[in-house]
């Protein structure tokens, strides 16, 4: 496939949600939003086999919506189109819709992926998984079989709640076993990198109740025993699990996702 590596792309795009979705002992109620990000191709120091088709233009939108669901759930609806052309001048417009509701426990999660290509329906899974003894993920209304994993492998949410219940340690390493559904069939080792670097937001007006302050880290995402990261990913994040810049490293190309805007959004679980 042309732009084979946007299939790749999806694998962060449940983790982009779930940043947003991370504890923070200096919050008593995490924050509900609506967010807006700017995606563009990065600067890329690959050397160019002749022959070989490469991305050169890429620019889009994605957008988040975060619900806190009465302290249920986490809730999320993603929608991301973005536009390629290639070294060839071949454009493609791709569009991913995500949802995914993960239990405030962390031992259930469902979720809905649906990828299209120049408007057209390319696939869509509907996903269940369920953390006991082991991981069991079901796909209803479909054929295929169930899958089943460690017991270790845990769901974005916990995942995330970790990392970023981790910024201000003194950890510089984590790894797990994380299950997305973004790939389906499969769970990624990620390894999670802390670095010292912190920015400020200073192109995009934040809501008071959303902190200034951004650290920068690092992950790489493995899957099998494969020794080389699928790829990698920079994320600048906040103490309240709020990111407002993602750069994807991919072997041929890199995307980056800026903020552009972002606002709060009053629940009422009474």
């Amino acid at each position: 496939m042309l732009f084979n590596s946007k299939t790749k792309f999806l694998k962060t795009f449940l983790l982009t949600v779930f940043f947003t979705f991370s504890s923070s002992p200096v919050l008593s109620q995490l924050l509900s939003y609506q967010s807006e990000y700017e995606v563009e191709l990065g600067n890329s120091e690959v050397v160019r086999v002749p022959g070989k088709t490469y991305v050169d233009k890429a620019s889009g939108q994605l957008f988040i919506d975060w619900i806190n669901n009465c302290n249920n759930s986490w809730v999320s609806n993603q929608r991301m189109m973005t536009r390629f052309i290639n070294s060839h001048g071949v454009g493609t417009l791709s569009e991913i819709n995500y949802s995914v509701n993960e239990s405030i426990d962390g031992d259930k999660m469902d979720f809905v992926l649906e990828i299209k290509e120049d408007a057209e329906l390319v696939d869509r899974t509907i996903g269940e998984a369920i953390k006991a003894k082991k991981v069991t993920v079901t796909f209803p209304r479909t054929d295929k079989e169930k899958l089943m994993f460690p017991e270790d492998v845990i769901f974005p949410h916990s995942f995330l709640k970790e990392v970023s219940g981790k910024l201000d340690k003194n950890q510089k390493i984590i790894t797990h076993k994380v299950y997305e559904g973004t790939i389906p069939n499969n769970f990624f080792n990620i390894s999670v990198f802390f670095t010292d670097e912190t920015v400020k937001e200073s192109n995009v007006k934040l809501p008071n109740k959303i902190n200034n302050k951004f650290k920068k880290i690092r992950m790489s995402y493995y899957q099998g025993s494969e020794s080389t990261p699928i790829f990698e990913q920079t994320v600048q994040l906040n103490e309240q699990g709020i990111a407002n810049y993602f750069k994807y490293d991919y072997p041929d190309y890199s995307l980056i996702v800026k903020l552009k805007k972002i606002s709060l959004v009053k629940l009422n679980c009474d």
